[in-house]
């Protein structure tokens, strides 16, 4: 585990929050951050999308929901950091498609709550 600081405490906050407002059973929320600016924030969603989307999950997750927003608006997310927050338990550790896009869109740092609201690092 990482020592947490107040600013990883605070993105994770609002990654929680922004997970609520999904209508699926796993709610997960995800805030998308470079330089201490909020560049997008996104929950999971039942649609999918031919590029972001999930593989066979057959939804749109908040990773590559978030991502696609930030694209879709032009703005540059090179080395910024994700906060991804799956709100009624269970890790929200990016899956492999997920992993994949963060890759592709090089995203510097994920974290990720676990079941005990304990947060997990995976630098690139």
């Amino acid at each position: 585990m990482i020592q947490v600081s107040n600013k990883i405490k605070r993105y994770m906050k609002l990654a929680k929050k922004i997970s609520l407002l999904s209508c699926l059973r796993f709610k997960v929320g995800a805030v998308l951050v470079r330089n201490n600016i909020i560049l997008a924030t996104a929950e999971n969603l039942r649609k999918t999308h031919p590029r972001f989307g999930s593989g066979p999950y057959y939804s749109l997750h908040a990773e590559g929901h978030v991502i696609w927003k930030a694209i879709r608006k032009n703005i540059e997310i090179t080395n910024s950091t994700i906060y991804v927050y799956r709100s009624n338990g269970g890790l929200a550790k990016p899956c492999k498609y997920c992993q994949d896009i963060l890759k592709e869109f090089n995203i510097k740092a994920i974290y990720s709550n676990g079941t005990k609201e304990e947060f997990s690092c995976m630098d690139k």
